[in-house]
């Protein structure tokens, strides 16, 4: 894979690229603008990067891997300001991921692609499940999003294939409308209604179970669906307009059996409220957005009393202060924390109190809702957390300056961090490229068995002829 460029000298933060990269990049920060999206935040730049900076080959105490493999960022068409790839899971010793048009599995080990599927995925707006369930993944497609597809991804194989009843001048499943599969109950939710199916021996490999429409008849309409720590959990929007008179979080089994239901108002200390997503299902945590506008309103984490009847604590958090857990109108897609053994770890943006130089990995204690421990990244610059290992919570240092990036463990006790992974100097300015980037949710760290994988999930024009990679592999 070609180098790709140097990055700049001095204190920037952002993407570098070339003319077409810069027209895409402008032209998506002014749609945020115009829209009122909060998806979009400077991300942990790490410092710069330039041509005299002297990387340290290793970090003491710290496993040093390798480069094992790249990805090249895939063609775009010039016309386009983006090209959005959602999907990353691991099957055995496989990376599967969508790109190119479709979705492709690589040995982990050698980058060797072992299949590929050619799907219509509309561009990147048909989404597909963030999580896998018993190594079988959801995937809309179709230029409407209207066709659900389930797929094996060991052995690389469709599964089922159903229609969502998407009609012609419907409205179907968008960017941000994500399916949700758990054991054999695959559901989607969005504005023009949800859909239920279990999976079964049939033509089509699905049998449906529910469906409803926001003109169906019923008070509460369900609208989005995800698998928050192995809960299905299901949103609701209540009254004319949806939600206007509140609606519910609820949880079930793989087999539809309720768990549990919290039903929220419409409002919350005299303030219009929307529940955007959910981050916890024990205890239940949820994102919250108060004020009239249900868009670009105060962004709040609550969390619901055990009885499930009322909030118990709004967390210290806001987006001044701290990126956001999810990406922007996302209810299943929350890569942005990590929830472990009852704290919620979360992290700071450089404007905080005292994160000079850099930010740190905020741990909420969920009981009492008071921040526990803050961890600034080992020798400085940026962290976030992305796993869990043996009950320490991985977190992700990009490369600096005068370091190649790092992964540590935070002490979930202690909330000490200790190197756990060195990556590789020498491939330092392809981690910036990758890693740098406008939507903060986009550039992934993903962990299995000591592997480290860092991904990208947004593309422009230039990228492919710039040699910016989509994904590395370090093992």
């Amino acid at each position: 894979m070609p180098s790709p460029p140097s990055p700049p000298p001095g204190p920037r933060r952002g993407s570098p690229g070339g003319p077409g990269r810069r027209v895409a990049l402008l032209a998506a920060v002014l749609g945020l603008l115009l829209t009122g999206s909060a998806g979009a935040r400077w991300p942990l730049g790490g410092g710069t990067t330039g041509d005299d900076a002297a990387p340290r080959a290793r970090v003491p105490d710290a496993e040093a891997a390798r480069l094992a493999w790249a990805a090249p960022a895939p063609p775009v068409d010039p016309r386009a300001v983006r090209l959005w790839a959602r999907g990353d899971w691991v099957a055995g010793d496989d990376l599967v991921r969508v790109a190119d048009g479709g979705i492709a599995s690589y040995d982990l080990a050698t980058g060797a692609r072992t299949w590929r599927l050619p799907l219509d995925l509309a561009g990147g707006v048909c989404q597909a499940s963030p999580s896998s369930s018993g190594d079988r993944v959801a995937v809309l497609r179709g230029p409407d999003c209207g066709t659900l597809t389930v797929l094996d991804i060991a052995a690389g194989e469709p599964v089922a294939e159903v229609s969502l009843g998407v009609g012609a001048g419907d409205r179907g499943p968008g960017e941000h409308d994500a399916p949700a599969i758990l054991g054999d109950t695959v559901a989607v939710g969005w504005d023009g209604g949800a859909a239920g199916f279990r999976l079964a021996d049939t033509a089509s490999g699905a049998v449906e179970v529910w469906r409803a429409a926001p003109d169906g008849g019923g008070p509460c309409v369900a609208d989005a669906y995800a698998v928050v720590g192995g809960t299905l959990v299901s949103r609701t929007a209540c009254g004319s307009p949806p939600g206007a008179e509140g609606g519910t979080i609820r949880a079930t089994t793989e087999r539809g059996e309720e768990l549990w239901e919290w039903a929220f108002g419409p409002r919350f200390m005299g303030r219009p409220m929307a529940v955007t997503a959910v981050l916890s299902a024990e205890p239940l945590v949820v994102v919250a957005r108060l004020g009239e506008d249900r868009e670009s309103g105060a962004e709040h984490i609550f969390v619901i009393d055990d009885e499930r009847q009322s909030i118990r604590h709004d967390l210290d958090y806001d987006r001044d202060r701290y990126l956001p857990p999810c990406r922007a109108a996302s209810f299943a897609d929350c890569g942005g924390t990590v929830v472990h053994e009852g704290h919620l770890y979360l992290t700071s943006d450089h404007d905080a109190p005292g994160s000079a130089g850099g930010n740190a990995v905020v741990a909420f204690d969920l009981a009492t809702g008071l921040a526990e421990h803050r961890v600034p990244a080992v020798g400085g610059g940026d962290i976030r957390p992305f796993g869990v290992r043996d009950d320490r919570i991985l977190a992700y240092q990009p490369a600096g300056e005068e370091r190649a990036g790092l992964v540590v463990a935070i002490d979930p006790a202690t909330g000490r961090a200790a190197p756990l992974l060195a990556l590789d100097p020498a491939a330092r300015r392809s981690e910036w490229a990758l890693m740098s980037g406008l939507f903060v949710h986009e550039q992934r760290p993903l962990w299995h068995e000591g592997t480290l994988v860092l991904v990208n999930r947004v593309f422009y024009p230039g990228d492919a002829a710039a040699g910016r990679p989509a994904l590395l592999v370090y093992r």
